[in-house]
């Protein structure tokens, strides 16, 4: 199994509000079990999409936000939150929307090219998020955070 850390509320939306392309720069040979690490940081461009807030406000009553904006306090950060199957990943090619994006600028204004979307299927949140650190780019959990998803997903992992 590997990992991926993902800013909320990005990471919930991958395993809670039918996200099922990440776009990354990067490109790996590995397909099977994902662990969605919620890190630490919230992403603005994340809590200003339309598609997180439609997903949101789906399964939550409007009188849970506070003024129209997602309620950060409520999205858990630096925990494992749940499983995907990482299915394929291939190169942008105007595929994969409404969740996969050619492009998008990043903190500080420069425009970057994204290069890959992860699809992902079959998402499975846990009961009880496992406090973990995170990694920069895929990596793998240790066998202690293994056992404890498996425990939770009654060994589908």
């Amino acid at each position: 199994m590997k990992a991926l850390t993902v800013q909320q509320p990005w990471a919930w939306a991958i395993v809670n509000g039918g996200k099922t392309i990440e776009n990354r720069t990067a490109n790996w040979s590995y397909r099977g079990p994902l662990a969605i690490h919620a890190g630490q940081r919230w992403s603005d461009r994340g809590s200003q999409s339309e598609l997180v807030h439609q997903a949101w406000y789906g399964q939550h009553p409007i009188g849970y936000t506070i003024g129209g904006r997602l309620p950060e306090w409520q999205f858990e950060k630096g925990a494992i939150i749940g499983v995907v199957d990482l299915v394929d990943i291939h190169p942008d090619a105007g595929c994969c929307r409404p969740w996969g994006e050619s492009r998008y600028t990043e903190a500080g204004g420069r425009q970057r090219r994204l290069i890959t979307h992860l699809q992902l299927e079959n998402p499975r949140p846990l009961r009880d998020p496992i406090p973990a650190a995170g990694q920069l780019g895929l990596w793998t959990p240790n066998g202690d955070i293994v056992r404890m998803i498996a425990d939770q997903l009654g060994g589908d992992v």
